[in-house]
């Protein structure tokens, strides 16, 4: 895909790791999980550039056989749509969509990548989500729509009302995005809440109030695209990814 280039958001520290190692170089089955999330990028799309912060030296090295990505500092972590702002001059020229990918969901498949693509593309969306249902949604942001179905926004569980939190459709962090539409989506973002950041998840009700056409895609296998935030969540993606590969195999 010569038009549509993938940014992976991997400047975090993963506190919740309990760890002096950034999140996205703890290893699964050998592997910084980073390097999972790049490939399924590069085996999709043909343009990828990845967001460090938190031990962006370590996180260059690990993907030092990649010599085809692109590298954008966040120095501060000021959000996901910050990064996102940080990643903009990176993206080479021509570029019509952009993919965000979490660098913490090493289990994600280029064949899902090049799925959302595709019916970002076919249903000529401004912007395009990755949903999945989850049986217990907690620590997810949920998804709200209208009357008519349409997707109106994102609301995090600490925002979030009682009914709201019941809702099991959640937002897995994965956009295709239509270039232009994000260019001026992240020039409207503010970071007048309490934690100070800029949130890429403000860009779908930025969409359902200007009348842009924003659709959801879901996917049925939630362990692909659910992020890894504790040692136990790392533990469960290996097992994961052996049971994948054991069946590869047969």
């Amino acid at each position: 895909m010569e038009d549509v280039c993938a940014v992976i958001l991997a400047a975090g520290e993963g506190t919740r790791m309990h760890s002096d190692k950034a999140k996205v170089l703890h290893e699964i089955a050998g592997v910084p999980m980073i390097r999972y999330v790049v490939q399924a990028a590069l085996d999709a799309v043909n343009d990828v550039v990845v967001v460090v912060g938190h031990q962006a030296g370590a996180v260059r090295d690990v993907l030092a056989p990649y010599s085809m990505l692109r590298f954008a500092v966040q120095i501060q972590q000021l959000g996901t749509g910050h990064a996102v702002m940080c990643a903009m001059p990176e993206i080479p020229t021509g570029i019509q969509d952009v993919v965000v990918l979490c660098g913490d969901t090493p289990l994600i498949k280029a064949a899902t990548v090049r799925r959302l693509v595709d019916t970002h593309k076919s249903g000529e969306s401004d912007l395009t989500l990755l949903t999945t249902r989850l049986a217990r949604p907690s620590g997810y942001g949920r998804i709200i729509v209208d009357g008519q179905g349409k997707l109106m926004r994102i609301v995090e569980e600490s925002d979030a009302s009682e009914s709201e939190k019941r809702i099991g459709i959640v937002n897995t962090g994965t956009y295709c995005i239509h270039m232009p539409f994000l260019e001026r989506a992240l020039a409207d973002l503010k970071n007048d809440n309490a934690q100070g950041e800029f949130y890429l998840t403000d860009v779908v009700e930025d969409a359902y109030r200007k009348g842009r056409s924003a659709i959801m895609m879901e996917i049925d296998n939630s362990a692909e695209v659910i992020g890894v935030n504790t040692k136990a969540e790392l533990a469960e993606a290996e097992r994961l990814l052996q049971r994948q590969a054991e069946r590869g195999a047969q």
